[in-house]
């Protein structure tokens, strides 16, 4: 169980990064650290922002000081905003957006034609002790693992009030929600795709019908959306590779344990990935008072008619 004890160290460094810069620097608002404006210069060729939200509404929101965090008010309107600006980001794509995702599906399309098969029987065929124990080690990091790493920055930050650690924690809580909660399993559903152990051919689909089919790979989608929030939080390459290292262990071992093809985990990290940097993008926006996402909710009143309506701003 070598493997595992590795794996279990790569973990403990990942939390000790966020725990060694809270102790060593002075605990201020996330938006006005020095690093801040250097940390988004570094991320701009992966930032989602301009995929995700509006290019061309503001809230006109005040900055969140470290304080208002702990806001049952705030957090709530945060994550409608998360929420509506995920969920909702389809509805103002443009073109080249379109053309984008476009481009992105016909890859996870092609991978498939050209890895599904291939994969399935190597893994298959060179089945080992070492893999086997290394592979059962780091599954769960894509269920009831990854939730506890998140723990892990909520319990640190809330305990010693750690505005970073707080952010991990909420981002990555809301990226599970919507990746893994709420896309993921919609797509399971719709697409209906039989799992490798199911079936001996890659395309047998039966749509809108149950949900635990293989396409995409939810384990993927949970670990990859967890590694990306982590990742856009750190400025540190070591905890960017590290925690993507882990996440791509955890796709391979479902395709090594038969219960997903290889396109599944692409797709999986494809959304855990633009889920995960997606919620990054607006909530920093957010905290430093730049919001790109204006929701209220109005009362509905005619004949008959009682209820509510969410009128969104982009």
């Amino acid at each position: 169980m070598r493997s595992g004890r590795l794996l279990a160290l790569a973990l403990l460094l990942l939390l000790a990064a966020t725990m060694a810069r809270a102790l060593e620097a002075p605990l201020e608002p996330c938006a006005d650290r020095p690093n801040a404006a250097a940390r988004e210069d570094d991320a701009a060729p992966i930032d989602l922002s301009g995929f995700l939200v509006a290019p061309d509404a503001s809230t006109g929101a005040e900055p969140l000081p470290a304080t208002q965090f702990e806001s049952w008010k705030n957090l709530g309107d945060m994550a409608l905003k998360d929420t509506v600006g995920i969920l909702g980001a389809p509805l103002h794509w443009t073109a080249k957006n379109w053309l984008v995702f476009g481009g992105i599906a016909a890859g996870v399309v092609a991978v498939g034609f050209a890895f599904d098969h291939p994969m399935r029987n190597k893994t298959q065929a060179n089945q080992t002790q070492a893999l086997d124990d290394m592979t059962k080690v780091v599954e769960p990091f894509g269920s009831e693992y990854s939730l506890a790493v998140i723990g892990a920055y909520g319990i640190f930050g809330f305990a010693l009030h750690d505005a970073d650690a707080k952010n991990i924690f909420f981002d990555s809580v809301m990226a599970s929600i919507l990746a893994s909660g709420i896309i993921t399993p919609t797509l399971k559903f719709v697409v209906g795709r039989d799992r490798p152990n199911e079936s001996a051919s890659s395309t047998v689909f039966h749509p809108f019908s149950g949900s635990d089919n293989s396409f995409p790979s939810g384990h993927a989608t949970q670990a990859f959306a967890v590694a990306s929030v982590i990742s856009a939080h750190s400025d540190q390459v070591w905890v960017s590779v590290t925690a993507y290292t882990l996440a791509g262990l955890v796709g391979f071992s479902r395709i090594y344990h038969n219960a997903h093809w290889t396109s599944d985990v692409t797709a999986g990290a494809l959304i855990g990935t633009f889920v995960g940097r997606g919620v990054v993008a607006i909530n920093d926006r957010i905290r430093k008072g730049e919001g790109k996402v204006s929701v209220t909710v109005a009362p509905m009143f005619g004949d008959g008619v009682r209820g509510g309506v969410v009128v969104v701003g982009f």
